[in-house]
């Protein structure tokens, strides 16, 4: 996380809009007991601090159980949670916003959060379903999908998907601009086009790559947004002393060190009316990153 906010804070250009979000399984896994760790909690507490727009809820957050999402949900200021699947069994609404919108003036960008259904059976016991249950994820994609495509400009998957479910989804929703998968996909965590425009990347599960990408648009372009990605390994270089590393260090209670490193996090740079071509070298834009386990955007 210390090597996390010191990419952040050398990337980042103050002339552009930047949207911060993170695929999910930002947590630890919780267990048969559930609830939120010292660590889930210092991890929801930076990604506050770290201004995160928008989070996905992946399995480890599921895993925490339902009266710790509820809190999560009600009790995050700034930081909105998405997922368009998980579903209230009381109110059968879902449990979080399916999607949000970003509006930057010229450009509107929609982030959409989705479960992967299989992964969770009905016959297992990862989802109390007397609370709150998953429901099927393509149906819930065919549901919100094109509602996104109509009111945005962009439109950008926060997901924990294989890579067999991506081709799919894409093959079915071509519109979509980027989709950002946590975990381990076939293509590592190198971007991917697929069909007509789709980004794909995932995310890896290592922490040590940090990620970022430029989304730019113009209403000249139709439905065209230009794309640049850019990857930088989170290593000594990033070790930067200050807030973040005492923060580190506390937590862990000792100094820390390069084997001590919470995985990294991306950011989406939106950039309108940029001319994609013309992105320095040192700006290029980016993706985003995962920690043992859990993804960003």
């Amino acid at each position: 996380m210390a090597r996390w906010a010191a990419f952040v804070q050398r990337h980042q250009d103050p002339a552009a809009n930047w949207l911060t979000v993170d695929a999910g399984n930002f947590v630890d896994r919780a267990g048969a007991k559930g609830g939120c760790s010292s660590k889930c909690q210092f991890m929801v507490n930076s990604y506050e601090d770290l201004h995160y727009d928008i989070l996905n809820i992946a399995r480890q957050e599921v895993s925490m159980g339902y009266e710790t999402l509820v809190a999560l949900r009600d009790t995050t200021k700034d930081t909105k949670y998405v997922s368009a699947n998980l579903i209230e069994t009381k109110t059968g609404k879902p449990l979080f916003d399916p999607y949000v919108i970003r509006d930057f003036g010229n450009m509107r960008v929609g982030v959409m959060g989705l479960l992967r259904d299989a992964d969770f059976p009905v016959t297992s016991s990862l989802v109390d379903s007397t609370v709150m249950r998953v429901t099927n994820t393509r149906d819930a994609a065919k549901q919100y999908l094109p509602e996104l495509f109509r009111k945005t400009d962009a439109v950008v998957l926060l997901c924990e998907l294989p890579t067999d479910d991506i081709d799919s989804l894409v093959a079915d929703f071509p519109d979509l601009d980027m989709v950002i998968s946590t975990g381990a996909l076939r293509t590592g965590e190198t971007a991917t086009v697929l069909g007509k425009k789709t980004h794909v990347l995932g995310t890896g599960s290592s922490g040590y790559n940090g990620h970022y990408a430029t989304l730019e648009f113009q209403p000249s372009w139709g439905d065209s947004v230009g794309f640049a990605d850019f990857k930088d390994a989170l290593l000594e270089a990033y070790d930067v002393p200050g807030e973040w590393a005492d923060r580190l260090a506390s937590f862990e209670n000792k100094p820390p060190t390069p084997g001590n490193v919470q995985p990294a996090n991306s950011g989406i740079k939106v950039a309108p009316n940029q001319d994609p071509t013309k992105v320095p070298t040192n700006q290029a834009p980016a993706t985003n990153d995962d920690h043992s386990g859990h993804s960003h955007g």
